[in-house]
């Protein structure tokens, strides 16, 4: 009987449990299978967020502007760990402006990474392009931001104006030389911020240009020539100071320089007669040295008359020929890619001067001085 009873309270206890038992592992079952939709879930919600986090506005856009001047027009990118990636961008629809420098100017904050972009005032009605941005490591772009218009100023410039609006504009050095028996060549440098130094033309030169130009928002440099009436006793011409708001002249005083080592120079009458007087000097220095010596019967007067007859015997001397080849590049000076301003039209034989670097100075025929590379020069 006792063996009976223990037998039927097993089997209630049996059933009692198994319930729980069987509950318990549905729920088990339902947590796991759970899992990974939560999980895909959180992984969309974090990609879904990345697209949304990448914004653009526009940051101090300039209130003023006049046709011509560089505008820099910045903006600001959030979150600012996009700065550890590489940004890219796309301009378009822009009107009235023309990008300056491709390449922004970047500034990273705590509150964002600030990108300049610089253009180029063209008409007084400007639409700032609309922007977009990417980063190529993911290929989230930013909604596009739309661009803003500007009204620009057009200016009204004096007759002396050389179409360049900067911050600053500085000469840094100038040099004159004779060009013929009718004109100077005017040598400067100069060095400008905040200007399109491009487009630098001074009014009523006969002939100019750059012998070098190096473009920059900071700061550009160039060397420039201008060939001038001999009757003008300066090169004067005025640029837009944006920072003063109003136009200033600059005036380069023409000092002729007989100097010729890098610059042009010609054989005109007066620096014939300038030659003559110095070889007429150096004769009588020589003649009354000489005559100190016949006189007191001093050595030092004897040796001492032996410098100035040097210098009579070189400046007498004719300068060497030498053989130029036809088609070959006559320069204004002596600088790679510089201004060419004649041509051989065949093999010529010219009076050479002296050398700078790899180029020789040469007495042309029409009375003009230039510059000839030394591959122009014929081997024989």
């Amino acid at each position: 009987m006792k063996t009976l009873l223990l037998f039927f309270l097993i089997v209630a206890h049996l059933f009692a449990t198994e319930p729980s038992v069987l509950t318990d592992t549905a729920v088990q079952e339902e947590t796991t299978a759970a899992t990974p939709t939560d999980q895909k879930s959180e992984i969309d919600t974090l990609f879904s967020g990345t697209a949304s986090a990448l914004t653009l506005q526009f940051d101090n856009l300039p209130s003023h502007s006049y046709v011509g001047e560089i505008i820099a027009v910045s903006v600001k990118l959030t979150p600012v760990d996009v700065a550890s990636g590489n940004i890219e961008y796309t301009l378009q629809n822009e009107e009235g402006v023309r990008i300056f420098s491709d390449t922004p100017r970047r500034s990273v904050k705590e509150d964002g990474v600030y990108d300049t972009f610089y253009f180029l005032v063209q008409s007084s009605a400007v639409r700032l392009p609309d922007i977009t941005a990417t980063l190529t490591s993911t290929g989230t772009n930013s909604e596009t931001l739309i661009g803003t218009t500007l009204s620009a100023t057009p200016l009204n410039p004096p007759s002396t104006f050389a179409k360049v609006l900067a911050d600053k504009f500085e000469i840094i050095n100038y040099k004159t030389t004779p060009y013929n028996n009718e004109s100077n060549v005017v040598i400067f440098t100069v060095k400008a911020s905040r200007c399109n130094i491009s487009d630098f033309l001074i009014p009523n030169a006969i002939k100019q240009g750059f012998e070098s130009k190096l473009p920059n928002v900071g700061e550009s440099q160039m060397t420039y020539y201008a060939i001038i009436p001999n009757t003008e006793q300066n090169l004067n011409f005025s640029f837009f100071n944006l920072k003063k708001q109003r136009y200033e002249s600059l005036v380069i005083p023409i000092i002729v320089d007989d100097d010729t080592v890098s610059t042009q120079s010609d054989l005109s009458p007066t620096d014939a007669r300038h030659t003559e007087l110095k070889v007429g000097a150096a004769g009588v220095v020589s003649v009354i040295l000489f005559g100190l010596f016949y006189w007191r019967r001093q050595k030092g007067y004897l040796y001492a008359s032996v410098v100035p007859m040097f210098y009579i015997v070189f400046a007498i001397l004719p300068n060497q020929d030498i053989c130029v080849k036809k088609d070959a590049s006559i320069y204004l000076l002596p600088i790679n890619n510089g201004t060419i301003f004649e041509t051989t039209l065949q093999e010529e034989h010219l009076e050479a001067e002296k050398e700078v670097g790899d180029f020789t100075k040469v007495h042309l025929t029409n009375e003009k001085v230039g510059w000839v590379n030394k591959r122009d020069i014929c081997s024989n």
